[in-house]
């Protein structure tokens, strides 16, 4: 490959310069002489401390390839004048290459300017696989061809591996999408360029993408020899300073060569900024050639070899239109091209190739953005990309879901429009995907002309014409670009004003010389101008060069005044004189003499003539032909006059042809500012923790009213505005301010977010426009300093609404000094009713920018009200206040006044929740009270009761009632019939609704009875005048301990004597044989009684039965009675007897024997006796019958318990004391813990203490 082979199809030669090619390869003979002075770096990329070619010269050899110039002995690479940057990758020390990062490879070459990077080397191995490096490759050449973000293109390529002829031998990183893979064809001797050397790697690779892509010349190649390369054995070939090499190693660098020149074409010749690195590989496959039968693509050459000639001027004609600005971002995204064949029979060619985004090294398909080519010619014929036979595009076949480069090849093209479209059929990555499309064919061209006026060709035949005179002009039009041009005009005018055109064309690089006749009109100073293609009929590389301008001086006799300032404009407020520069010239050829005055000053605005000095620096002159004299004009005047127009005539007289002229020069006063900002402070002072507002006056000292723009810029760090309309802005504009007078403009200065010490001085800077044409400006620094300020920031993040009564809250302050002195604090307080302080740090000390946590503790009582809570922390004079309100919540206040409590006898008790004392088990209670709200807040309460399981209860339902409000609740307690005497069984009335949370536990008192069963009664018949002992079974069936005496009566008179002293002392449950000893004074029937005397309710504490005394002489009849009456009277007794327990209780059930006070400790695990019931005697039959005695009933005695002391609530240890009237006990006089002697009265019964009597 060779460059004069391009040389001659350009106007520019093609030979890589302007390019810089990294080649990354072993190491570098940078002083061989074929790189000259142009290898930029040489890169130690390994580490291993060297960049030299030590062993087989590989890198010298590659790099000579690409770009030597043979300066050695003829043997240029293909890019000769391109710029090297090498990357040394072998290890001097072992011969073995060594790859660092791609990332970092390729990043690095791309800083430095690289935009082609070339690699001939590879992994041994993993043949087919697109590894971390294929991925990190693919990475790199997509985001450099991201033209929308920076991306200036980037050519990648790798050698396709030398491990043919078998398929599927391309190692990574060659596997990767966006390479150029460069496999090998024969470079010279018998079979060349059109053999595969066997040698060389195929495809395609593991799923399924065609490489390598393209051929280039690899077999017997001649280039650089490493001078210190010592393992040269490889080689075909050799002298002192080249060698011959074969492999895909030397086919890679004959491409990259390749396309670093068409990189240059895009950029030189046709003009295109920063190409796509796809943008080169489509234009390499676009002049491809196949290579032997009629097969491309295939897994062994691509798309067949390179022909740089075929990629940028075709030897047929067709030319050549490429796009890399497109892009598609979304799956059904397409874009359409059009293209106008104007010859037939000839290729129509076109290659979409893209840099896809990286893909994953565990996908099956590398394919990330799939792009789909379709081709339609003139007659509605679609061809689809790389749907191919016979080396050519076929229809029928299926879309490509595998390259990323597809092809559409059409042998013999039709004449007419045909249509590329790009369609993205399926977008699988994150970001726009840009594409890069080549097209060829006739009618096609991304060339265009250049047409421009040679400076240098411009003639007159007359140096200084005069008016009138015929002149002859002359232009050189010239082609700069690499193709004809169609028809244009160029046309000459003169001053703006058309002269005549002439229409021409121009092959590319070709000039032409037009003739034009000028008879000029006016003297002085004539602008010449040749335009080419006035109305941009053709489309050129370049549309601002279409032009050339040439001044031409004509003559005309006379003189003449002419200035460049004719009109002084008076702007300085300060300005008191003025002058002009005047130019007298002799108009004519020949010399003559002149002279020149001045007149005094007008003032147009009135027409008065002002007595001003006006001077000018000469006034007589000779002249030569077209010879001109400088001079200066001066008035002197006040400062600022007034606004207008002021005037000074200047006559100039050509005294030998007596040709006078005249000019005016003006001196216009327009509107002349002039300020001064003043404030109320040489030194403004500034707070160093808030805005300070400064009022600025701004005074008009100019000479007419004005208006005035302001610019603020504070100091760095603080922040400064004008204040407006209520509205804050750096910038402000005064009112129109009258002549002397002033406007107020209020500043504010915002100091910086760290608070500046006190007495630090600095500036405020001012900027004022004045609003007048031109505008003037003055800077102004205004200074400040900042005071001493005490502040204190006092805020908390606790929240203080919804704040619970009775209750206490722990408040977090956090007080910051965000003045610039340091203070010590002293808290004060003042809070709601009902808010008090329980913990408080006190006093508190800051330095400047200091800040501190200040816990408080706020107690809630009950009672605790809403209300506005303030904090004052004093510091001297000086007091910084947090206020803020307490949002404490009202919830009812229940309150229970006992009211009354109604026994199951329907008897009221209202001074005693005990009622009598006690509380009775096995009974209804009812239990009143008064419920009062004492809470600003209306309630409707909700009662729920909950008892021990002694107890049941259940409460009406409340009215709803308001503050200070009461209503009566009752409820019902049911005591067990099974409630252990002397218990204190417990009921919780609990609170509740809008809040409220009340309860009151209430403790209930249960009472015992006395309670007798009788049985066992051992015979009820008897014999006149004969005693007899019977015995009766007592049980005490009560609750309480039974001691009482008894004793025995008959209703007929019978003597009843009780045996023993009568006492009958029971325990509960506990059972004792009473004897009597039963006399019958009567024969007959007769009631007999047992009483307990000393029992409450004695008429009912008695056992009463029928007995029958016989006489002692045996009759038929008793009582008179006949026998069958007295059989069943007997029978009636025997059943009485036999069913009945009489039972001695009180007479009335709402009637209760005295209670003992419970006992600690003693009653807890006691049995509870359950109540029998009573039995009562039946009817006393007519006449006893003689029955066998019933069969006792005999209960087991129980353990007698020590009775209860009523004083002390303990068991009575050692003697007893008892009240003769109730029965109560007492401990006696011998009790250490209980003292006897201080009773005045029973507890129970209120008897005086004094009739007490020892047991």
């Amino acid at each position: 490959m060779k460059i004069n082979n391009m040389a001659t199809y350009f106007t520019t030669d093609l030979d890589g310069s302007g390019q810089i090619v990294a080649v990354a390869d072993s190491g570098l003979d940078e002083d061989h002489g074929d790189f000259g002075t142009r290898v930029v770096a040489n890169n130690d990329v390994i580490n291993d401390g060297s960049t030299a070619d030590r062993w087989s010269g590989h890198g010298t050899h590659v790099s000579c390839t690409v770009l030597g110039d043979g300066y050695r002995g003829g043997y240029a690479g293909v890019a000769p004048e391109a710029q090297l940057y090498f990357q040394a990758m072998e290890n001097d020390n072992t011969g073995n290459f060594q790859s660092p990062s791609l990332n970092s490879l390729i990043n690095s070459a791309y800083s430095a300017g690289a935009r082609t990077h070339t690699n001939s080397w590879g992994n041994n191995g993993g043949f087919g696989e697109y590894s971390s490096e294929s991925r990190d490759v693919d990475d790199r050449a997509s985001n450099y061809d991201r033209y929308y973000s920076g991306g200036e293109g980037l050519t990648i390529l790798f050698a396709a591996g030398n491990d043919g002829p078998d398929s599927d031998t391309v190692s990574p990183p060659a596997t990767a999408k966006n390479v150029i893979t460069v496999g090998m064809h024969q470079n010279r001797y018998q079979g060349a360029p059109d053999y595969i050397m066997q040698g060389s790697s195929r495809g395609p690779v593991d799923d399924g993408r065609i490489k390598p892509d393209v051929l280039a010349p690899g077999g017997y190649v001649w280039s650089c020899r490493a001078q210190e390369a010592a393992d040269t054995g490889g080689a075909s070939g050799s002298s002192t300073w080249y060698l011959e090499y074969t492999g895909t190693s030397m086919a890679t660098p004959n491409a990259a060569g390749a396309s670093a020149m068409i990189r240059e074409y895009l950029e030189e010749i046709a003009l295109r900024e920063s190409p796509q690195g796809a943008l080169v590989k489509a234009l390499l496959i676009l002049g491809a050639e196949d290579v032997g039968s009629r097969d491309i693509p295939n897994s062994d050459e691509g798309w067949g070899r390179v022909n740089l000639r075929n990629s940028l001027a075709p030897p047929d004609g067709q030319g050549v239109w490429v796009d890399d600005r497109s892009l598609l971002s979304a799956t059904g995204n397409s874009k359409s091209y059009t293209f106008d064949i104007d010859q037939s029979g000839d290729q129509f060619k076109a290659v979409l190739a893209w840099s896809d985004e990286a893909a994953s090294t565990w996908s099956s398909t590398q394919l990330v953005n799939n792009l789909n080519l379709e081709v339609t010619d003139p007659n509605g014929l679609t061809y689809l990309g790389n749907d191919f036979a016979n080396g050519r595009s076929t229809t029928g076949g299926n879309t490509d879901t595998l390259n990323n480069v597809e092809v559409v090849l059409i042998d013999s093209a039709i004449i007419g429009t045909w249509t590329v479209e790009v369609i993205n059929a399926n977008h699988g990555g994150s970001r726009g995907q840009p594409y890069s499309l080549a097209i060829m064919g006739h009618g096609i061209n991304d060339l265009k002309p250049d047409l421009v006026t040679v400076d240098d060709g411009f003639l007159i035949d007359i140096a200084i014409p005069s008016v009138g005179q015929e002149t002859e002009l002359e232009c050189v039009i010239e082609n700069t670009g690499n193709i004809r041009s169609n028809p244009f005009d160029v046309t000459l005018e003169v001053d703006g004003v058309e002269i005549s055109s002439q229409s021409m064309e121009l092959g590319g690089g070709s000039q032409r010389t037009l003739v034009w006749s000028w008879t000029p009109q006016t003297a002085g100073a004539n602008t010449v101008s040749f335009i080419i293609d006035k109305d941009d009929n053709i489309v050129e590389t370049l549309e601002t060069n279409n032009r050339q301008d040439i001044i031409v001086n004509v003559s005309e006799p006379g003189v003449a005044i002419t200035s460049t300032q004719q009109i002084q404009q008076l702007q300085n407020s300060e300005q008191t004189s003025t002058t002009w520069q005047i130019n007298l010239q002799n108009t004519g050829l020949l010399s003559t003499n002149a002279s020149i005055v001045e007149s005094p000053i007008t003032f147009l605005e009135d027409g008065s003539e002002l007595n001003w000095y006006v001077g000018m620096s000469g006034s007589q002159y000779e002249l030569q032909g077209s010879e001109s004299v400088e001079l200066t004009v001066t008035v002197v005047h006040p400062k600022s006059p007034t606004p207008g127009t002021y005037r000074i005539v200047v006559i100039a007289t050509d005294l030998d042809n007596s040709i006078t002229t005249s000019f005016d020069l003006d001196m216009v006063v327009g509107e002349i500012p002039n300020i001064g900002i003043e404030s109320d402070y040489d030194v403004i002072p500034v707070s160093p923790i808030e805005a300070t507002s400064v009022p600025l006056y701004l005074f008009n000292y100019g000479n007419t009213e004005i208006a005035y723009d302001l610019q603020v810029q504070p100091p760095n760090g603080w922040d400064a505005y004008f204040v407006q309309d209520f509205t804050e802005s750096q910038f402000a504009t005064s009112s129109t301010i009258p002549v002397g007078m002033s406007d107020t403009i209020e500043m504010l200065i915002q100091p910086p977010s760290i608070v500046p010490n006190s007495g630090l001085q600095t500036s405020v800077t001012i900027s004022v426009n004045s609003v007048t044409d031109p505008v003037v400006n003055w800077i102004i620094e205004l200074p400040i300093e900042v005071e001493a300020v005490k502040s204190v920031e006092i805020r908390t993040d606790t929240s203080l609404v919804n704040l619970l009564p009775n209750s206490d809250l722990v408040t977090v302050f956090n007080i910051e000094n965000k003045g610039n002195v340091a203070v010590k604090l002293l808290p004060t307080f003042t809070l709601p009713q009902g808010v008090q302080i329980i913990s408080s740090p006190g006093a508190v000390e800051l330095g400047i920018g200091q800040s501190e946590l200040y816990l408080v503790t706020f107690q809630l009582s009950k009672n605790a009200k809403s209300g506005q809570a303030t904090l004052h922390f004093d510091n001297g004079s000086d007091r910084f206040t947090w206020s803020e309100n307490f949002d404490i919540q009202i919830f009812p206040q229940p309150s229970l006044q006992f009211k009354k409590v109604v026994f199951p006898d329907d008897k009221e008790y209202t001074a005693s929740f005990y009622g009598s004392g006690s509380h009775p088990a096995g009974a209804e209670i009812q239990f009143v009270w008064q419920l009062t709200n004492d809470a600003d807040i209306a309630w409707q309460p909700v009662v729920t009761p909950v008892s021990d399981p002694q107890l049941s209860i259940t409460c009406d339902t409340p009215i709803m009632i308001g503050y200070q409000e009461s209503t009566d609740l009752s409820c019902t307690v049911f005591t067990s019939s099974q409630a252990v005497p002397f218990s204190e069984p417990n009921f919780i009335l609990k609170f509740s609704g809008s809040g409220a949370d009340y309860s009151e536990t209430f403790s209930l008192y249960i009472g015992g009875y006395e309670a007798v069963s009788w049985s066992g009664l051992s015979s009820n018949t008897f014999v006149e005048g004969e005693a007899k002992e019977i015995q009766v079974l007592a049980t005490n069936s009560g609750t309480l301990p039974f001691n009482h005496v008894i004793s025995g009566s008959s209703n007929q008179g019978w003597k009843i004597e009780v045996v023993g002293d009568g006492i009958v002392d029971l325990a509960v449950g506990e059972s004792n044989t009473i004897k009597l000893l039963v006399t019958p004074t009567s024969d007959g029937l007769s009631d007999i009684s047992l009483t307990f005397n000393t029992a409450e309710n004695a008429d009912t504490a008695t056992y009463l039965f029928t007995a029958n005394a016989e006489k002692q002489s045996s009759e038929s009849a008793a009582f008179g009675l006949p026998a069958t009456q007295i059989g069943l009277i007997a029978i009636l007794i025997i059943a009485l007897i036999g069913a009945g327990i009489l039972i001695l209780k009180p007479k009335s059930p709402k009637q209760h024997i005295p209670i003992m006070p419970l006992p600690v400790n003693t009653l807890t695990n006691q049995q509870i006796i359950p109540r029998q019931s009573p039995m009562m005697a039946s009817q006393v039959p007519a006449k006893a019958l003689s029955i066998p005695p019933p069969q006792e009933t005999i209960t087991p005695v129980q353990q007698k318990q020590a009775p209860i002391c009523w004083q002390c609530r303990s068991p009575i240890v050692g003697k007893v004391v008892g009240c003769p009237k109730c029965g109560a006990r007492y401990c006696g006089d011998d009790s250490e813990s209980c003292e006897i002697s201080t009773l005045e009265e029973c507890l129970s019964c209120q008897s005086p203490a004094s009739t007490f009597i020892s047991e």
